[in-house]
C-alpha cells in the first residue's frame, strides 16, 4: 500500500488538511495519513496519534508510525498542483529516496550556495520535505539513527558539523548526517529531475537580498487550483513555507 504521511500539530493541522485536499484533488494515488498529538476532523484516510506533542520528536517517528509499505513523507506547508502519480514508478526502484534538488519560483533548480552547514562540512544535500521510503531493515536502521542524532544533537553535530554548527535540530540535517554516517549517500538520490518541489524559502530565489519573507517581493494570485507567483504559474508541488500563506490558499481545494 502506498500513501503520503504528514506530521502536524497545532496551527499546522489546518495546513495539513489543505495539503491532503490538494492530494485528493490532483492525484490518483491519494491515501493520506496524519501523524499528530490530537485531531478531530475527517479529511485524512488515517490518523495516527503520537504520544509526543513535540513536532521534531514526532517527525523522527515517521517510519514507525506510517501505515504504508511505501511512504512519501511531506511537510505540512505544501500543496500539490499537478498529478505526479508517475513518480511512484521511479520511487519504487529505491528503498529510500530523498529530494536533493529543489526549484525556485521561476522553475529553475536552486544552485545558490546558502546551506553553509551542509557545504562546509561536505554533507549530502537532503531536503526532508519530500522523502520516500519502504518498510525494511535498512530503513529501520536509518530512522533509528535519526532518532539518536536528534536526541544527542550536540554530540553528533560536534562530530559531523565542526564548521558552521547548527544549534537547533532539523530533520534535513539529521537525515544528512545519518546518510553520511551509514555511508548510503550514493543510494538515496536520483539523477532524474524529480522528485522535487518549489521551495519558497527566500534564500532559494537567487535574489540579491536574503532577508524577510518572499511575500514582500512577490504578488500571489490563487484561483481555481492555480497559483501564480509574480508572473510565473506554479506547477508540481509548492512548498510555500510561510504558514500564513496556507490560509490564503484554503479556498483552492
Amino acid at each position: 500500500m502506498k500513501g503520503y504521511v504528514i506530521v502536524a500539530t497545532g496551527i499546522y493541522i489546518e495546513l495539513a488538511e489543505l495539503l491532503a485536499r490538494s492530494i485528493k484533488f490532483t492525484q490518483t494515488i491519494n491515501s493520506v495519513a496524519l501523524i499528530t498529538d490530537d485531531y478531530k476532523g475527517n479529511v485524512f484516510d488515517h490518523v495516527i496519534r503520537s504520544n509526543s506533542s513535540n513536532v521534531m520528536e514526532i517527525r523522527t517517528q515517521i517510519y514507525d508510525l506510517s501505515p504504508f509499505e511505501e511512504t512519501v513523507s511531506l511537510d505540512a506547508d505544501m500543496v500539490f498542483l499537478n498529478n505526479v502519480d508517475h513518480w511512484w514508478d521511479h520511487l519504487s526502484k529505491f528503498d529510500l529516496l530523498i529530494t536533493d534538488k529543489v526549484k525556485d519560483y521561476r522553475g529553475n533548480i536552486v544552485t545558490v550556495p546558502y546551506r553553509n552547514t551542509f557545504i562546509k562540512n561536505d554533507l549530502p544535500n537532503c531536503y526532508s520535505a519530500f522523502t520516500y521510503f519502504k518498510k525494511n531493515n535498512d530503513n529501520l536502521l536509518f530512522f533509528n539513527t535519526i532518532k539518536e542524532i536528534v536526541k544527542n544533537w550536540e554530540d553528533w553535530t560536534d562530530l559531523y558539523t565542526p564548521l558552521n554548527k547548527q544549534k537547533h535540530p532539523s530533520l534535513d540535517l539529521a537525515m544528512s548526517i545519518a546518510a553520511k554516517h551509514l555511508s548510503i549517500t550514493q543510494k538515496i538520490f536520483t539523477k532524474l529531475p524529480y522528485p522535487t518541489f518549489t521551495h519558497m524559502k527566500t534564500e532559494c530565489q537567487n535574489w540579491p537580498f536574503l532577508t524577510g519573507s518572499w511575500q514582500q517581493y512577490l504578488a500571489l494570485n490563487a484561483n481555481n487550483s492555480t497559483i501564480e507567483l509574480g508572473n510565473y504559474i506554479q506547477d508540481g508541488i509548492l512548498h510555500y513555507v510561510d504558514k500564513d500563506i496556507g490560509k490564503k490558499l484554503l479556498h483552492l481545494f
